[in-house]
């Protein structure tokens, strides 16, 4: 780009520059003469103060029942909160308690019974008759698993 097109568009920003700059100046004159909502709700005369004080008073009474309405909402929604968690944390001990009766009744998944582990139930069950599916069934093993360890039992043996 030469010097004269480098001009032109400086020039052609210059000149949109100074329109927006107008336009805003434009802009905040006409607002400055459109009065304002809470202008007109108030009157400015000595004569109408009355009037702006009833105005203000209706609005203090306003506020005050709903600052009340929404004071007893709170409460009311602070006594259904405590309620809500009360209910809760009795569910919550109920399902402990429960939790306890389980656990008490199911034996530790590593130790059977005779405190031999799985394992050696597997071979107890073998020994007695009992087939691999019945043996898979009863510990809550795959009948591969169970296969595997009698496989595993047969090979040591030898």
């Amino acid at each position: 780009m030469d010097f004269a097109s480098r001009w032109g568009l400086i020039m052609i920003e210059g000149s949109i520059l100074s329109s927006f700059i107008l336009l805003i100046f434009f802009l905040r004159r006409a607002l400055r003469l459109i009065p304002s909502r809470r202008a007109k709700a108030f009157s400015t005369g000595k004569k109408d103060l009355e009037v702006n004080l009833e105005k203000i008073n209706q609005l203090l009474v306003e506020s005050e029942s709903l600052s009340r309405n929404f004071s007893s909402n709170l409460v009311e929604k602070r006594e259904l909160a405590k309620q809500l968690i009360e209910t809760l944390d009795e569910r919550i001990r109920i399902l402990k308690q429960l939790l306890e009766k389980i656990e008490g009744k199911i034996p530790a998944s590593n130790s059977g019974p005779n405190g031999k582990d799985g394992n050696g139930q597997i071979l107890d069950m073998a020994m007695a008759g009992c087939g691999v599916d019945d043996i898979a069934k009863r510990l809550g093993l795959s009948k591969e698993e169970v296969q595997l360890i009698l496989d595993l039992r047969k090979i040591a043996t030898n």
